[in-house]
């Protein structure tokens, strides 16, 4: 039951919280490394473009090793003491996307989901087709005429084997004399981010794109630090079809403790009302998804770092879907680990929202971690 008195101090707290907000400042590095790591194109195994990026990125980084493992996971590696604890915090680089299956007489193209798709929401959307050569075709997205769909048919959610892309070719040979083939990757077509109100962005491949952001942004706070323990940036391959790079990433640079930092739903639209995250509320840690229930002890350390530090967050769970820390925890003999969330509208889709407040509270949450978690601190977390 709400009395009237607690209704009071929620709505103080709200209103602290949203002044806190409001005097967040969003790095100017953040805001560009979004932009630009939404604009590139990686389908699972298709990551290249992204780990060029990083390798960029990292260049003039001083006192960062880069390391690959051998399915393609790219790690970048602060050296801390000497018999001290490993801490890594892991994000995908691999975008939900498609790939060309078949070429038809006529021209049309057959594809295949990379990753979770709602075909609800491909119907008469643009498509990028892009060649061995990174030739880029754009597509729409077709089906049967709806005028000639069944009662029953037009009533259902079309599956995607009955959907084509239509490049307008008159013939295989059109299609195969513009360099497309079997293999290709396809992803949702976007022009640019587009910056809107309120310091959020619309943009595809925001999973987990602004988590790499705000990777980038943890590693350029902690670059000249002197702190305990090593720290691994692990960007991992091939997420969204079964946490693949994680499993081995986890494997080679195996952590003391780690984090999985992602996207996860905001509650924010009309008629979701499973929890407090939504955007702007600042990171959400995640209690539990379907592939992994969250180390208690971590868990409520992060919770105590977040309070003493004035870092608003939200509890998130999620009862479909997982994130990398689903085979992190896994790794050898098991590893103490929990998920950080980004909160983000409309994801697996061609537009996602994500605010950039949400992402830099989220790097400077991880930051103070990375700074707490003593070799003594981990001592008290792990199990005796």
């Amino acid at each position: 039951m709400i009395t009237k008195e607690n209704k009071v101090k929620n709505e103080v707290k709200n209103s602290q919280n949203q002044k806190q907000t409001e005097k967040i400042k969003v790095s100017s590095n953040l805001l560009r490394n979004a932009i630009d790591l939404s604009n590139l194109n990686g389908i699972s195994s298709r990551e290249e473009g992204i780990v060029d990026y990083l390798k960029k990125e990292f260049k003039s980084m001083k006192n960062i090793i880069i390391e690959r493992d051998g399915l393609g996971s790219v790690a970048f590696i602060k050296k801390g003491k000497k018999d001290h604890p490993i801490i890594s915090f892991t994000t995908h680089m691999d975008e939900v996307g498609f790939m060309i299956t078949n070429i038809t007489k006529d021209g049309f193209l057959n594809f295949s989901p990379i990753g979770g798709w709602w075909s609800h929401v491909l119907l008469g959307q643009l498509l990028r087709i892009i060649t061995e050569k990174n030739k880029s075709i754009i597509g729409v997205v077709g089906s049967k005429p709806p005028h000639l769909l069944t009662r029953e048919e037009a009533q259902k959610v079309l599956p995607i084997k009955s959907l084509f892309i239509d490049i307008g070719a008159k013939s295989k040979e059109d299609v195969l004399s513009l360099g497309i083939n079997i293999g290709d990757q396809v992803v949702p077509y976007q022009t640019n981010v587009h910056k809107i109100l309120n310091d959020r962005l619309i943009g595809k491949a925001f999973d987990n794109r602004i988590s790499i952001a705000t990777g980038i942004e943890i590693m350029h706070q902690i670059a000249n630090k002197e702190l305990e323990a090593t720290v691994i940036f692990i960007c991992s391959t091939q997420e969204e079809v079964g946490l693949r790079g994680a499993k081995t990433s986890s494997y080679k640079w195996t952590p003391d403790i780690a984090f999985a930092v992602d996207v996860t739903i905001a509650n924010d639209t009309p008629g979701l009302i499973l929890n407090d995250t939504k955007l702007g509320s600042g990171p959400a840690l995640s209690l539990f998804d379907s592939s992994i229930l969250a180390n208690p002890n971590l868990f409520q350390k992060i919770k105590e770092i977040a309070e003493k530090n004035n870092i608003n967050y939200t509890i998130d769970s999620l009862t479909g879907g997982g994130t990398d820390a689903g085979t992190i925890h896994l790794t050898k003999n098991g590893v103490i680990t929990m998920t950080i969330s980004i909160p983000s509208r409309y994801m697996h889709s061609h537009n996602s929202i994500i605010d950039l407040k949400d992402a830099q509270k989220t790097a400077d949450l991880i930051v103070k971690i990375l700074n707490e978690l003593t070799l003594n601190t981990i001592n008290n977390i792990k199990y005796k």
